[in-house]
């Protein structure tokens, strides 16, 4: 019997990417030029009275919106570097054992699936004020442990985008005991056919990328 680690990094950095496009409509949804001014003055301000600039920050108007854009930015660009990291682990820790497929079926609308049930209408909240905030954090911490333990996470509408398909399939032979006559999610670019030996990375559970093993 053998067994491969769940690759949790990797899972985590695809789920944070799931929500990609949401954080990149609200940012540029409550982007205001105006915040970049009153950043500047607080710059200049605080090097003369910090402790009066710091209250009159946390209390401008504007502040809750300065605070929500700085955390979609980073938001985004760690998911910039997600796909950077996605890109550079399907170069290696591949496993190739003779292992083939049948069962093959695509999931070719998983990443819209996603987009329109929980990235669109999330996007049309109102998140002016603390309250609207505060319920949006709620909602983004459980559908992320919605994602975690219910590996929903191949539901990934940025993979859609840069060509990746998601399938369900089964083992056709495997080394893997765990995973025989179990139905198993993979995460391609390019073609799977039954009948092909296939190279395949455990993200989690039973979700693997998979590719097939032409030379």
């Amino acid at each position: 019997m053998m067994f491969m680690n769940d690759n949790l990094s990797l899972k985590r950095t695809l789920i944070m990417q799931s929500f990609a496009p949401l954080f990149l409509i609200l940012f540029i949804k409550y982007f205001d030029l105006a915040i970049f001014k009153l950043l500047k003055m607080f710059c200049i301000n605080c090097i003369c009275s910090p402790k009066e600039t710091f209250i009159k920050a946390i209390t401008h108007p504007l502040f809750i919106t300065f605070l929500l854009e700085i955390f979609c930015l980073l938001w985004v660009i760690y998911s910039i570097y997600g796909i950077k990291k996605f890109t550079v682990s399907q170069r290696a820790e591949f496993v190739s054992e003779g292992e083939s497929l049948i069962n093959i079926e695509k999931l070719s609308d998983s990443g819209v699936t996603f987009f329109m049930t929980y990235v669109l209408p999330m996007a049309m909240d109102d998140l002016n004020t603390i309250r609207g905030i505060i319920v949006f954090i709620i909602l983004i911490t459980m559908l992320f442990a919605l994602m975690w333990k219910t590996n929903l996470y191949y539901q990934n509408p940025v993979l859609t985008i840069l060509g990746y398909e998601v399938f369900s399939f089964r083992f056709e032979t495997t080394q893997l005991d765990r995973y025989k006559n179990k139905e198993c999610i993979g995460i391609t670019r390019g073609n799977i056919e039954i009948g092909y030996t296939i190279k395949r990375k455990k993200i989690s559970d039973n979700v693997f990328l998979v590719y097939e093993n032409r030379r």
